[in-house]
């Protein structure tokens, strides 16, 4: 009977949901063009930054007139009320930080026509990203992570027909090559840039390549290509043709009975235009963009007239149906020149970046790389903060909340190219400091509650968690911090988001002569007191009494974790006064030794004794570096073009010494060694020596910069040394890759030098030289982005402070002048020197590996929290637990893998990243190594299991296996277009077709043999031209043939399927196994889905698809079936978005979406299927670059005696030169029997090797593991959790970092052992209470279980790869604190 009501019930979900509306989105939209004639594609835009001489709220409610008109709101209204006049009207749109101010202010009924724009192709998003970004100054994980944040808002309002296919980045001063890279990783069809270098535009134009391929990336090959136009007249409507009431061009009259009509003249004019625009491109389709800054505030000017422009154009006697004007989008004309393309046709390809760009002969705008520095040194920092409180709210398991919203948008709205840059007006910046200080001060006070959960036992007493509040220092850059000062005992916990174990130095703020410092452990630790130098005590606006600071290592810091320290003063008040006396009357620094060296174990640091200027550095293996060191700078005079925030024009190609000479003293302990220099009552530095180090760091404090008779002083740090490096020298690539540079005009027919402005690049982590006899290579890495080049043989120089009293005239209209307490900026910043032979390998890692590693230990420092122990004795103390926390398995990750991101998500789940950061990939040495790593997911965490992954675009707005991107190879001919998938990536070609026109026929993947693929919809797509059947026959002739075949298949077993399709957008996942079989017994229409262990409900706020019959459904974790709830469709006017006004629905949820199916009974049943990825134009993303081979599942033996034995298979790998791999026999470790298990399909997902069984051998969980691979010759080993437990604990490289030895770390491992064991425990209960479960079920069939499967992922060098997972037991509460 039960049997019979669940088939009733799927019988009549099948009726509901039989009615549906299509809907075709994407390139499906676009305007037809037409063959033989010249296709114009008008582009309606309007270009709206996020802040630049008004604020961004300014800018959007359009305030303060008097400095610009600008009002983004009026926009949007007047875009959206014309594109309903008319349907050919199309319009783009950018910046998602003001579409979804727009969008939270709207009504449901206008929401909905928005969305119907979108989905009829007449509103489009380029790029998408939060804010337009700037290229040259932020980290690529910045980058990253502006664009997550604003596709994702793009993804949870519009949906899947939202998504942008283009990437915008018209207004950018200059394009690196990283960024080009993640664009294309990110799943954009094309490019279109605006600003390129005036000789780089005229060589473009000479040698036909406007339109090129872009490679991102030598190691990635074709994955990181980008098809790139670079756009004719910037992003500007062509001279003349400006209809917005900000330009003074005509109107277009066309009535010919009137005395003004001008017709005729106008339509001339532009034929004239686009004749000459399409000179440069070699092709029938010509893109001509309609627009400007702020511009549509009026759109019936420009639509009234375009409409008139087109009418004329295409009827104008002179046309003779040659030309084709029409609306278009960037992605439309993606598709155009998509389809224009033949095989014959060769494209420029282009493996450099844009750097500097000059938009004339005198001025490049490479000023804007330092502008500002404090700017950037807090938006650095901020953004490590955001890490920060990403990841602990995941090791807290606790949802996003409403204070991670407003930091996402603080710390990617200045991101903005105008904010980053420092090249927007003072009041502005001002208000972008405001609100990256008030998001991060919420976010502190959130992050207090989080560690509470992590350290529940602090405090000494009972109390409720919430009182005890964790305090953020933010000032130690200037070495001030209350709460040390006012504490008479304290709690420091020191917390590491890296995903290796490192140490740090701490340094507090001190008022004390002694302190008792113990660690985790109770032992004391040594600790060193520091005098401050004059320069810091008398910084302006620092207000603390400290004059020393307590300096200290916090040793063996866990990876995602942390260590905490008890620290208590020892107070002797006679001491302290007599201190303090001698301090203030100088004393103190009179005793200071004056000796012109100091060293560690590791390097020796020397200065001249005569110019007290640094003079050698030399290291214990004999390497030494002959290096000057002084500040000098770049004076500003009368002179016609002067330097401003964006550029730099130095009035001489020489700067100017600050001095000749300096005083020093030395400072000298057992922890730190420093030499403190005074160059003048404006510049001090402190070079600094700490224990155990192989780098020298430098802390500078400049400023007040003195103006004098100047006009202004750029004021840059040159290190001179012995390192001949014949004027080549390398700066990284937004942190990443680096890029070779030259000060040499390498096109020139004679050997000529650039200008010096010309020759500045952008020094995000490091600038490097290298000699090429001598095999040394020497370094320095900043503490924030700032301009640098080596512009003479041996130099170094870097940009540091910049102070003008001029405008360079690019619409800023306002001086660089920047003040603070009432002088002008004090800016204290860091450099550190590093060397080493470049030829030479350290602990498996090349010299660049080192370099990349210590910039990123550095940027990623611990972060300190600071709470109160006065209830807290030392005997208190060593009974706390918690004291040591780390979220990460010992030797869970191999070497060069770290957790990039690690962040709370939609539904409870959370977005993980994991990066590869080897190298190098030119070397013979390179090539004799495993290329890949292998990454066991399910071995990362440590207190995190993992039940579900599905991985996603770099984004994170689509899933990899429905990800469609452009395969411009099958197009054009270029360098690198043969590349792709590497034998480890891809192990299966055979079977796809090699010619585009094969894959015009709808052809989607191979993967119709898994079981849980939608046959219904390949055959819509296999229907979907007519026209090309013809020529398709055979081709079609097999496809239906593997389809029958896979019919029968899917009828051989006995398996029923529930097809569903979600979107990625809105996923409102509750509860869900995905790890194991799940059996929906279907009671009442709310569709409760019920498991063996226990009951889940589960909801979907999206579209999808069912069909399903009277069996039992079977789900595994790689499929793509999830049993949901029937929700209402997004697409309805009150349905509010999961984050839609996070702030006031924090714990709300729609009442419709609660009603589920019951609802929806009660109207007419319709079901909105949007279709965007059978357009004919696209590929999958996973065919072209992730395809897995299929694995062949047997049925497990049911014999306890071979469930004890491994058991042997062979695994045959596809060869590129040959038919397959030698076999090499493999083991595969079966999981432990515990009910009867079934043979279950299971699809291929892109993260996926094998399906291995859970291992029971505690020795062999352990250990590590190794694929070996016959190639040829050649034997490649790919590594997969190395062990390291027997190797005994190395010396900190150069790097800072240590290695992942964990031998010593016997407290880790208990933790681990414990967390183990209680796991088996609970484990064992939920076994015996499924079996109990299982005997009451009686006669009825129980739900089966299947091994549980481990995760499994390889990265090829430099790879990043995303994932959204599901943990166990997660949180899924949202909560403010």
């Amino acid at each position: 009977m039960r049997n019979l009501f669940m088939l009733v019930v799927l019988l009549d979900t099948k009726c509901i949901l039989t009615v549906k509306h299509k809907i075709e989105c994407g390139y499906k939209q676009c305007p037809q063009t037409r063959d033989g004639a010249l296709n114009v594609h008008l582009i309606p835009h309007s270009h709206m930054d996020a802040g630049w001489v008004k604020t961004f709220d300014e800018y959007y409610y359009g305030t303060k007139t008097s400095i610009s008109t600008a009002n983004v709101q009026l926009i949007y209204h007047s875009v959206l009320s014309e594109l309903l006049h008319d349907k050919r009207r199309k319009f783009t749109f950018s910046e998602t930080a003001y579409f979804w101010r727009w969008w939270k202010e709207q009504r449901p009924t206008t929401r909905a026509t928005f969305r119907t724009l979108v989905q009829e192709g007449r509103v489009e998003f380029a790029g998408g990203g939060w804010v337009h970004n700037d290229e040259a100054t932020p980290d690529y994980l910045h980058i990253i992570d502006q664009f997550t944040w604003g596709l994702r808002k793009l993804n949870d309002t519009l949906g899947p027909c939202g998504k942008p296919k283009a990437a915008w980045q018209i207004d950018t001063y200059g394009h690196t090559r990283e960024q080009v890279s993640l664009l294309a990783q990110m799943g954009y069809d094309g490019l279109f840039i605006g600003r390129v270098d005036h000789k780089e535009r005229e060589s473009m134009i000479e040698e036909d390549r406007m339109e090129f391929m872009w490679r991102g990336s030598d190691v990635l090959g074709k994955m990181s290509d980008i098809m790139t136009h670079t756009l004719f007249n910037l992003y500007n409507a062509p001279d003349g043709f400006c209809f917005d009431f900000l330009c003074n061009d005509e109107p277009i009259i066309d009535d010919p009975d009137n005395k003004v009509y001008n017709a005729d003249k106008r339509v001339n004019d532009f034929i004239t235009h686009i004749e000459r625009q399409a000179k440069y491109y070699d092709h029938d389709n010509i893109m001509v963009t309609m627009g400007g800054d702020f511009t549509y505030q009026s759109a019936a000017n420009w639509f009234m007239n375009m409409d008139k422009l087109i009418n004329h154009v295409n009827t104008h006697p002179a046309n003779m149906s040659d030309i084709n004007i029409f609306y278009s989008t960037p992605s439309c004309y993606l598709k155009a020149i998509y389809l224009y393309g033949r095989r014959d046709k060769a494209v420029f390809t282009e493996k450099g970046d844009h750097l500097p760009y000059g938009s004339d002969l005198v001025t490049y705008w490479t000023g804007y790389y330092s502008s500002r520095p404090s700017l950037k040194y807090l938006v650095r920092r901020a953004h490590v903060f955001l890490q920060v409180v990403k990841q602990l709210t995941v090791l807290a398991k606790l949802g996003d909340s409403y204070e991670l919203h407003l930091l996402r948008h603080a710390v990617s709205l200045v991101l903005h190219h105008d904010a980053i840059t420092g090249t927007s007006q003072q009041h502005v910046t001002n208000d972008f400091i405001r609100i990256l200080s008030e998001a991060i001060d919420a976010c502190t006070k959130k992050v207090s509650n989080l560690l509470s959960f992590l350290t529940p036992t602090w405090g000494g007493t009972r109390r409720s968690k919430n009182n005890q509040q964790f305090v953020i220092c933010h000032q130690l850059n200037m070495s001030q911090c209350r709460f040390t000062e006012t504490q008479e005992s304290m709690l420091l916990l020191v917390y590491n988001p890296l995903s290796v174990k490192t140490y740090h130095h701490v340094r507090l703020p001190a008022i004390a002569l002694h302190y008792s410092v113990r660690d985790y452990n109770d032992e004391e630790v040594e600790y060193q007191l520091v005098p401050l130098p004059a320069a810091i005590i008398n910084l302006p606006g620092r207000s603390s009494t400290a004059i020393q600071e307590l300096c200290f290592e916090a040793e063996n810091i866990p990876p995602l974790g942390f260590t905490a320290y008890f620290i208590a003063p020892v107070r002797d008040q006679l001491e302290e006064i007599d201190y303090h006396k001698k301090t203030t009357q100088g004393k103190i620094e009179a005793e200071q030794e004056i000796i012109p060296n100091i060293s560690n174990e590791y390097l020796k640091v020397t200065v001249d004794k005569n110019t007290g200027l640094l003079e050698s550095v030399t290291h214990v293996d004999g390497m030494k570096i002959d290096i000057s060191h002084n500040f000098y700078y770049y004076a500003q005079t009368q002179q016609p073009l002067q330097s401003g925030a964006y550029s730099f024009r130095p009035e001489k190609q020489r700067p100017i010494p600050v001095t000749d000479k300096v005083t020093y003293n030395t400072i000298r302990g057992s922890l730190i060694k420093e030499i403190r220099q005074r160059f003048g009552d404006w510049i001090t530095q402190i070079i600094r020596l700490y224990r155990g180090e192989e780098y020298v760091e430098l802390e500078w404090i400049i400023g007040p910069i003195p103006i004098g008779a100047d006009l202004g002083k750029e004021v840059v740090s040159l290190f001179s040394t012995n390192v001949s490096n014949n004027g080549e020298f390398f700066t990284d690539s937004n942190a990443r890759q680096m890029i070779r540079r030259t000060c040499w005009n390498e096109t020139a027919s004679q050997q000529q030098k650039k200008p010096i402005a010309s020759c500045y690049y952008p020094v995000t982590s490091r600038i490097c030289i290298h000699s090429l006899n001598n095999s040394v290579e020497m370094c320095v890495l900043p503490d924030r982005t700032q301009g640098g080049t080596s512009y003479n043989d041996g130099e170094i120089e870097l940009m540091v402070h910049r102070r003008l009293l001029t405008d360079d005239g690019f619409g800023l209209e306002e001086t660089l002048n920047e003040e603070a307490y009432g002088v002008g900026l004090v800016v204290k910043g860091k450099h550190r020197i590093l060397f080493g032979n470049f030829r030479q390998e350290m602990d498996d890692q090349s010299f660049s590996e080192r370099m990349t590693q210590s910039a990123r230990k550095w940027q990623y420092e611990p972060w300190l929290f600071l709470t109160s122990a006065d209830k807290l004795s030392r005997r208190k103390w060593q009974n706390v637990r918690n004291k040591r926390f780390s979220a990460l398995k010992l030797h869970g990750l191999p070497r060069h893998i770290q957790v990039l991101t690690l962040e709370p998500w939609k539904a409870g789940t959370v977005l993980l990243r994991l990066e590869n950061t080897k190298e190098n990939p030119n070397t013979e040495e390179f090539l004799a190594k495993p290329t890949h790593t292998v990454v066991e997911l399910k071995k990362i965490f440590l207190q995190l299991q993992i039940k579900g992954i599905r991985e996603t675009t770099l984004a994170a707005n689509q899933w990899l296996d429905d990800a469609r991107q452009m395969d411009w190879s099958t197009r054009y001919v270029y360098s690198g277009a043969d590349d792709g998938m590497l034998p480890e990536d891809a192990e299966e070609a055979k079977d796809k077709p090699s010619k585009m026109e094969e894959q015009e026929s709808g052809h989607y993947s191979d993967e119709e043999q898994d079981l849980n693929r939608r046959k219904h919809i390949h055959r819509q797509r296999l229907g979907k031209k007519g026209k090309a059947k013809a020529k398709m026959a055979p081709y079609l002739e097999r496809e239906r043939e593997r389809e029958r075949e896979n019919e029968r298949k899917k009828r051989s077993i006995n398996n029923t399927q529930l097809d569903i399709e979600p979107y990625y957008n809105n996923t409102m996942i509750e509860d869900v196994n995905l790890t194991e079989i799940t059996t929906l017994y279907y009671k009442d229409t709310t569709f409760s889905s019920t498991t063996e262990k226990h009951n889940v409900s589960i909801k979907y706020d999206e579209i999808f698809r069912v069909s399903a019959t009277q069996k039992t459904p079977k789900l595994s974790f790689l499929s793509r079936m999830k049993p949901s709830k029937l929700a209402q469709e997004w697409v309805n006017d009150d349905v509010v978005s999961s984050e839609e006004d996070f702030s006031s629905n924090l714990k709300k949820r729609s009442p419709r979406r609660r009603t589920g199916l019951k609802s929806a009974k009660k109207q007419k049943e319709e079901e909105v299927v949007i279709d965007d990825n059978d357009d004919g134009i696209t590929k999958s993303i996973y065919d072209m670059y992730y395809r897995r081979p299929r694995t062949q599942y047997r049925k497990p033996s049911r014999s306890s005696e071979e469930d004890r034995v491994r058991k042997k298979k062979k695994m045959r790998r596809y060869k590129p030169h040959s038919d397959y791999y030698d076999e090499i026999e493999t083991t595969k470790r079966p999981a432990r029997k515990q009910t009867k298990r079934r043979k279950v399909p299971v699809a291929d997902m892109p993260f996926f090797l094998g399906d291995q069984g859970r291992k029971t051998n505690r020795e062999e969980k352990r250990g590590g593991r190794v694929k070996v691979i016959k190639v040829d010759d050649r034997i490649e080993v790919i590594e997969s959790g190395k062990n390291w437990a027997g190797r005994t604990r190395i010396r900190k490289d150069n790097s800072g970092m240590e290695t992942q030895d964990y031998s010593e770390e016997e407290e880790l491992e208990n933790i681990e052992r414990e967390l183990v064991e209680d796991r088996a425990e609970s484990n064992r209960r939920k076994r015996n209470l499924a079996k109990d479960e299982k005997d009451d079920l009686g006669d009825e069939q129980a739900p089966e279980q299947v091994e549980e499967t481990e995760y499994v992922v390889t990265l090829r060098p430099t790879q990043i790869r995303t994932f959204v997972v599901w943990f166990e037991n997660n949180r899924k509460t949202y909560s403010t604190g």
